[in-house]
């Protein structure tokens, strides 16, 4: 897949090392995913997050990071992934849906809150456009303030992969 360069500024690669601990760096300490995991059974972040590290990661493909030039023009059109809650909460019916089109989420207006100025989300650069792997609700908050013509300061970079629209892991079947 060719990188929009109008949106995105490559700035290195990335192992896939680097890009399982960017997603466990975004959540390991993070009390409501805690609490959520161990709601579902799980006793730790490695054992919730395993079949979706290990689907990524059995991708085999290169990694790199991206810095997006301009977030509330960008993020909204960006496609959310193939999760079940999700897909059956938030999609309305649509397959992998661009951010400006799906019901917004909740909490979206509380992550818009404490957004930190600096963030990475983890994504998959698709034949259709960017589908968010990891950061859902960051970017459901980012696209809420763009949707309000909120303005924010926000470094948003991208670990990503370029992969075919058929190669896309499906969770939507937990």
């Amino acid at each position: 897949m060719e990188l929009n360069k109008e949106q995105l500024e490559f700035i290195k690669p990335l192992t896939w090392d680097d890009v399982a601990e960017i997603w466990r760096g975004n959540e390991i300490n993070e009390e409501h995913w805690k609490k959520y995991y161990e709601s579902k059974g799980h006793k730790t972040w490695g054992q919730w997050r395993k079949k979706y590290m290990d689907a990524y990661a059995a991708l085999g493909k290169e990694w790199y990071l991206v810095k997006v030039k301009d977030p509330l023009l960008s993020v909204p059109n960006f496609r959310g992934g193939n999760y079940k809650g999700w897909k059956d909460n938030f999609y309305e019916g649509k397959e992998l849906p661009r951010l400006s089109e799906i019901k917004e989420h909740p909490a979206a207006g509380e992550f818009l809150k404490n957004l930190p100025n600096k963030t990475t989300i983890i994504a998959l650069n698709t034949d259709i456009g960017i589908i968010v792997a990891e950061g859902m609700h960051r970017c459901a908050a980012i696209t809420k303030a763009a949707k309000e013509g909120k303005k924010i300061e926000l470094n948003l970079y991208i670990a990503m992969a370029d992969i075919k629209k058929e190669e896309i892991p499906d969770f939507t079947k937990e």
